[in-house]
């Protein structure tokens, strides 16, 4: 059986606790906030550290749940590889390639990235990412842990960044801005568009599924046809990046692209675990 230890305890991080206790597994938590790795360790049946080789001290599989920083995350990486010869280290990073965490490990053959997706203990999906010197059998071994653990494991042949749910997102969300800023749709329209109409076929279907139900000479013609119109921004478009610098950050600050209550997060989560349980029946 494997032993758990999870660096981090912020939304990620606790959540990804919870997944592996929930499975019985043994779970230490580390966290630079004591209360915050004793809040997840407790949510996930573990234990919580005060250090980081205390928690990975015979460790079989290192959860890296840091921010999204890279000089952070491989400083934590090279403590866990002086206190641990031999753990597994996964890293949930979101964006960063795995030959850049890799850079600077005495032993890059250790690390694998495992994407969960927040909240992690809700949504099934979980981006199993190898990096240039991953060995196969350890991207299985990842993969069969999640698996028991209840989750849906996708390993990629190769890194690429965004991995492939975060790309998709991305292409979508450039789009979505694209149509507000032209004028044609409000956020709140855009998002409806969403949730009544391509929502509830992709709960069912992907785009390679739905490509072929539609028939592909029809999605030959919808290719040909939209793709010159689409959006093609290079960076962040002027609407989301003048929001983030004044401080309008979304459900985290109560304002963004659309007003957020205080729980809107957790009212979330709760939302998409009815929706997740009504699927499965």
């Amino acid at each position: 059986m494997e032993t758990i230890a999870v660096l981090g305890a912020g939304i990620m991080g606790a959540g990804i606790a919870r997944v592996f206790g929930r499975a019985g597994l043994d779970v230490r938590v580390f966290d630079v906030r004591a209360e915050a790795a004793a809040t997840a360790a407790e949510s996930a049946g573990g234990s919580a550290h005060s250090s980081v080789a205390a928690a990975v001290d015979g460790a079989t599989i290192v959860l890296e749940a840091a921010p999204e920083r890279l000089e952070l995350k491989r400083d934590l990486i090279a403590v866990v590889e002086a206190a641990n010869a031999e753990a597994l280290i996964a890293s949930n990073t979101s964006s960063i390639a795995a030959d850049a965490l890799a850079a600077g490990m005495r032993e890059p053959e250790r690390l694998v990235i495992a994407h969960f997706f927040n909240p992690a203990d809700t949504v099934p999906l979980v981006e199993v990412v190898p990096g240039p010197a991953t060995p196969r059998a350890s991207v299985d071994r990842m993969v069969a842990l999640l698996e028991a653990c209840g989750k849906t494991a996708v390993p990629l042949a190769q890194q690429v960044e965004g991995f492939i749910a975060n790309r998709l997102q991305a292409a979508l969300y450039r789009e979505a801005m694209h149509l507000v800023e032209l004028g044609v749709a409000t956020p709140e329209q855009v998002d409806l568009a969403v949730t009544a109409g391509l929502g509830p076929r992709w709960a069912l279907a992907g785009p390679f599924e739905v490509m072929d139900l539609g028939g592909l000479d029809v999605w030959t013609s919808v290719a040909d046809h939209l793709f010159p119109t689409l959006g093609d921004a290079s960076a962040a478009p002027a609407m989301l990046r003048e929001r983030a610098e004044r401080g309008d950050l979304g459900a985290k600050t109560g304002a963004g692209f659309l007003p957020r209550e205080a729980d809107a997060s957790a009212r979330f989560a709760a939302r998409l675990r009815a929706l997740l349980a009504a699927r499965s029946r």
